[in-house]
């Protein structure tokens, strides 16, 4: 019998393919159940953005093939890291990995970037597969006028101005919107992450891909990974095997990555709750006057012992952006109503939670203004050269 292969699978938060998915999804013509916030997107795009897009991603297709170009990359980056490591990256990279995801042959890409065979020689071929996939990239049928033969004409000529022509609209539409929209959605995500590694922990991988409905079967017998296409891959022969909580992935898009030979690395960003986006508000809460607040206040250490719990910094983290009930909580997190009620309660004794009725239920929310005071209440807290220690109810509550 074959030995069993454990699976290192890693759950990670990070910008790295939704700002490209979220780009497909703005471009798209197609209605999506994200239309409400792509509509609130398109508003706040400078008026060229369109134009300017187009180069780089001539058809919505293109933005997920082009979040595939950062292929020898770790799991989890910050947005910053997404945009120093596409400008870093070597032109000629960056060319075959973009022409690797559209045609899917090397001999293909080969004759391509050695010159020696014309992007019209090629498209026009009665011998090229993929004929499908091609017309989904809009190369197909060809004409040398269209947006995806301009495009791919300037990736083979000029890749590196390609390469900071993709920079520069990745950042501009991080600062003109979406830089504000991940702030709302990652401590969403990061509570989905609890959830996730939960269901890891207490089942199989079957059952995870199972309950997360990924485009794969796991074959324990054979030990390996099975898709719709595409040849199987073996347990001892992945080297990562990530899972990133989505909230544009709509699609079901994954990505299978050569480490190197014969080694491989997953990425599966899964979208759990699809419309999530939907409920980011467009405008920014209204600037409040904070008023001063004193250590009587504010009490630092039971705000500090309140929010060092993980769940309790993830409820926090989303009662910051959106007022909820304890019950949809609970069904964030997926945890049980007693659970949410305890920690609930330990940030109501810290002053953490503003509670409004509304429609028969209440709306929990972070109170902004023992957030503003902590700071000063902090201060007064650990500089102060009178009051009891901290230290010594510890020590009191070991003794006991």
């Amino acid at each position: 019998m074959a030995r069993s292969v454990s699976l290192p699978i890693e759950f990670v938060v990070t910008p790295r393919f939704e700002v490209f998915y979220a780009l497909n999804t703005v471009s798209t013509s197609a209605p999506t159940s994200l239309d409400p916030w792509k509509e609130r997107a398109l508003l706040r795009l400078p008026r060229d953005f369109d134009r300017v897009a187009k180069r780089v991603a001539p058809v919505p297709m293109f933005w997920p093939l082009l979040a595939d170009s950062l292929q020898d990359t770790p799991g989890e980056m910050t947005f910053d890291e997404v945009l120093s490591t596409v400008r870093g990256l070597p032109a000629e990279e960056l060319q075959g990995n973009i022409l690797s995801g559209i045609f899917h042959d090397a001999g293909t890409v080969k004759s391509l970037t050695t010159g020696k065979k014309s992007l019209r020689q090629v498209l026009t071929s009665d011998k090229l597969s993929g004929g499908e996939l091609l017309a989904h990239f809009g190369l197909r049928p060809y004409s040398p006028t269209s947006d995806a033969a301009n495009a791919m004409t300037r990736l083979l000529s000029d890749p590196a101005k390609f390469r900071e022509e993709l920079a520069l609209v990745l950042e501009r539409f991080w600062q003109t919107g979406f830089k504000r929209d991940w702030s709302a959605l990652e401590p969403r995500l990061r509570a989905e992450v609890f959830h996730l590694k939960d269901l890891h922990e207490n089942g199989s991988v079957a059952d995870l891909t199972s309950e997360l409905n990924l485009p794969i079967m796991v074959v324990e017998d054979a030990q390996e990974l099975r898709s719709k296409t595409g040849s199987a891959v073996a347990f001892n022969t992945i080297d990562r095997f990530y899972v990133l909580p989505s909230a544009f992935n709509t699609r079901r898009w994954w990505a299978k990555y050569e480490t190197r030979a014969q080694r491989f690395s997953l990425y599966f960003p899964v979208a759990r709750e699809a419309a999530s986006p939907n409920s980011i508000g467009e405008e920014a809460r209204p600037a409040r006057e904070v008023a001063h607040r004193t250590q009587s206040a504010v009490n630092a250490e039971s705000v500090f012992r309140a929010l060092g719990d993980t769940t309790r910094y993830a409820i926090a983290s989303m009662l910051a952006r959106t007022p909820t009930t304890s019950a949809e909580l609970a069904r964030s997190l997926r945890v049980s109503k007693p659970t949410i009620t305890h920690h609930v309660q330990a940030l109501r004794a810290a002053g953490l939670i503003e509670e409004t009725p509304e429609g028969g239920s209440t709306k929990l929310s972070l109170n902004r203004d023992t957030v503003a005071g902590l700071s000063t209440a902090a201060v007064e807290h650990f500089f102060a050269s009178t009051g009891d220690l901290a230290l010594v109810t510890t020590r009191k509550r070991r003794s006991s």
